[in-house]
């Protein structure tokens, strides 16, 4: 008769590292009591189990649980009407014949729902996987070979997770790393196995009190990456550190994982504004010309917040066709219209549950649209297309426009109401022509990102190319920077950029510098040299947004308004 308690500090440690590393609850259940659970899944679902869906599992090997209450199983659970859960994968653990207990991947949010839902074939080998291991394990246990295994399990609970993993004993000595963290150790030049050779003492030392440090930067070679870490207890006591590092190290040089580049002092005042809204749920509205970086800005907000651990959700207000906006943004019940999926759509406002939403171009947003918007920022609720039932919502919101709303206002098309809710904070980024001394550190930082990608032999720029990329206006701003810098790797073949492997149009004779307007072309007259240079045709118009950076449908936009598309 096979027992689990023979192995639980080795089902502890590796529960633990495999809901870390998939960032779900774990629950292990011996026959028809729970035998070891995370934390969270304690606190919300308590030790008392439901026997009749343990049993199912017993008989059926894996169920998936997508519906909680709503399942013949759930029949006489005493969470059968607020069942916490939002989804929940079991399978049965069998040694040789002999069925002796029930492994659980539980999520209790709506993003680790969209998550399995998404990937349920994997997340059920996972699940799967656990039980096996545990089966193995014990056993060998029960052959009296459970050292050996014991490593076996542990290094396995690793090798599950595609980023690099180290696991550290209370003194931060590292007992086990996967194959990625291997590669990363190395980059430190680490010589002996332990944390205080490859992180900094204050770090480590938060880690060895028990701190859970999310959002935690640190320096791993060249560079630096983004580090998650979790204490393993038992009994209340640290019985080993967890680590997570990002996959993406960001130069040191820097020093903006965020993606903000510069030194300048708008940017500096960017930082420290980014750095005091990151954790407030109040809305913010960044604004700036097209290719200035308001993406970069709100990805800041939410990676230095307390949601950073969970996907960032974006949404392009300017790709969705109008006639699909409401239901793409707010969802639908199934019948709400022809066409409408069996068991509705969940929409990407739900979807955003638990972390930050951005409303990109949300100038673009059509007018019929906006009062469902204003609801939401009010009340923090929707109901989806074809339902009566509110959806609480617990999303931080932040949005951006090249726009002026105000003149949208007067126009009749945009809210005066939802643009006073919208923008309570207003973050306005400045041309990359009004901050001259941003430009080189952001042309070297995209050098550095490119070579990561892409083999060139480019390290350093010339004086004279410096001076032909500060002097450029950059109507483009920052996307259009980036495109130069990334054409000039490809074509250049030395260490030293020289203008000759320079895009054409920022070439031009050296005596003809100080003659360039100090202001950008108007975009009205941008537009017309393009229709000159491309035409009138969709491909050539497509190539006008794309050098603009705008998508095709605000082009045409600007095309009417500057009474331009005459021609076809």
């Amino acid at each position: 008769m096979y027992q689990m308690d023979a192995i639980r500090p080795s089902i502890e440690r590796l529960s633990l590292a495999i809901a870390n590393s998939l960032r779900l609850e774990i629950a292990i259940f011996d026959r028809d009591q729970l035998f070891f659970c995370t934390p969270t899944y304690l606190k919300k679902k308590g030790r008392t189990v439901h026997s009749p869906s343990i049993q199912e599992v017993m008989n059926s090997g894996s169920v998936l649980v997508n519906t909680p209450g709503e399942m013949p199983s759930c029949i006489g659970c005493r969470f059968k009407n607020h069942c916490p859960a939002t989804i929940e994968i079991l399978c049965c653990i069998r040694v040789d014949t002999q069925v002796v207990g029930v492994a659980a991947l539980t999520s209790f949010t709506k993003e680790g729902q969209k998550r399995i839902q998404e990937n349920t074939p994997l997340y059920l080998d996972a699940v799967t996987e656990l039980g096996t291991l545990i089966s193995d394990h014990l056993k060998t246990a029960v052959g009296d070979q459970g050292s050996a295994s014991q490593d076996h399990l542990l290094q396995s609970a690793l090798d599950v997770n595609s980023q690099p993993m180290v696991l550290a004993d209370p003194h931060g000595v590292i007992l086990r790393y996967n194959q990625r963290a291997a590669q990363l150790i190395q980059s430190c030049g680490a010589t002996t196995s332990s944390l205080w050779q490859i992180l900094p003492e204050e770090t480590v030392r938060r880690l060895l009190r028990g701190s859970d440090l999310f959002e935690c930067r640190v320096p791993v070679g060249d560079g630096i990456a983004k580090l998650t870490t979790r204490a393993v207890r038992v009994d209340d006591h640290i019985s080993a550190v967890l680590l997570r590092f990002s996959d993406e190290v960001f130069p040191k040089e820097t020093g903006a994982p965020g993606g903000i580049v510069g030194d300048s002092a708008a940017i500096q005042s960017i930082h420290r504004m980014v750095s005091k809204l990151a954790n407030s749920p109040t809305p913010v509205l960044i604004t700036g010309e097209t290719g200035t970086g308001k993406e970069l800005v709100a990805r800041a907000l939410h990676n230095q917040s307390n949601r950073s651990r969970y996907p960032f959700v974006a949404i392009n207000c300017s790709s969705i066709p109008e006639n699909l906006f409401e239901s793409e943004l707010f969802g639908y019940e199934e019948g709400s219209f022809t066409g409408a999926k069996k068991g509705g759509k969940m929409g990407k406002i739900e979807m955003a549950q638990g972390v930050t939403l951005f409303l990109d171009e949300l100038g673009e947003m059509p007018l019929s649209v906006q009062p469902k918007l204003l609801r939401v920022l009010q009340e923090y609720e929707l109901e989806r297309v074809g339902s009566t039932e509110k959806i609480h919502l617990d999303i931080r919101v932040v949005a951006a426009t090249n726009r002026n709303l105000k003149e949208l206002i007067q126009e009749g098309k945009f809210r005066e109401d939802l643009y006073y809710r919208i923008s309570v904070i207003n973050l306005t980024i400045p041309p990359l022509r009004e901050r001259k001394g941003d430009i080189l550190p952001i042309a070297k930082h995209y050098l550095q990102r490119l070579k990561q990608r892409m083999e060139t032999p480019l390290q350093t720029f010339s004086p004279q190319a410096e001076q032909l990329l500060t002097e450029y206006p950059w109507p483009g701003n920052v996307r259009e920077l980036q495109n130069a810098i990334e054409y000039s790797a490809n074509l250049c073949e030395e260490k030293e950029l020289t203008p000759d492997a320079l895009p054409e149009y920022l070439t031009c004779p050296a005596q003809e510098l100080p003659c360039k307007a100090p202001a950008p072309p108007r975009e009205e007259d941008q537009i017309k040299a393009l229709l000159t240079k491309y035409g009138y045709t969709l491909e050539g118009k497509k190539m006008i947004a794309k050098q603009l950076g705008i998508s095709l449908r605000t082009l045409y936009r600007k095309l009417d308004q500057y009474q331009l598309s005459g021609k076809n």
